[in-house]
């Protein structure tokens, strides 16, 4: 919306202008043209709306459901060790770890090299701010400090 009024108040501007300049030359050729010694006096007067500002309410994002204490700590466990995923209650959470999980270990099956760190990437990628996927990790471990060369 701001780059759009920035465009109207442009082209305002310049209508604006050439008003003055052409109000400015009729009445230079009319007083030219009278032969009077000074040109008559105009006024004009240019309206330029104001920028309206749109205000949107966006709703705050839905809070996740209230989880017990056991709940979280099965949660955090599955996050330090992947053999814990299968205790986690929630299974959504569950979902979403043991697909991290495959596609870790999908990355880590032609990589032998990489596979004894398998745990020690799946926890770090949890416990960073922000979280990142444990294969992203392990990719940007692989192509930037082991064997750059395979990364291209």
């Amino acid at each position: 919306m701001h780059g759009y009024g920035r465009v109207i108040r442009r082209g305002i501007s310049l209508v604006a202008a050439a008003v003055v300049l052409a109000g400015g030359g009729i009445a230079a050729a009319s007083a030219v043209g009278s032969g009077a010694a000074q040109p008559a006096g105009q006024t004009i007067t240019v309206t330029v709306p104001q920028e309206t500002t749109t205000t949107i309410a966006v709703p705050p994002p839905p809070k996740p459901p209230a989880l017990s204490a056991h709940a979280r700590a099965l949660i955090q466990a599955a996050l330090n060790d992947p053999g814990k995923i299968g205790a986690v209650s929630d299974v959504k959470t569950r979902t979403l770890l043991a697909n991290q999980l495959k596609a870790l270990d999908a990355f880590l099956a032609p990589r032998p090299k990489l596979q004894p760190y398998r745990a020690h990437l799946w926890l770090v990628a949890h416990e960073v701010e922000p979280m990142v996927a444990p294969v992203r990790l392990a990719a940007l471990l692989w192509c930037t400090v082991w064997f750059p060369a395979d990364c291209g």
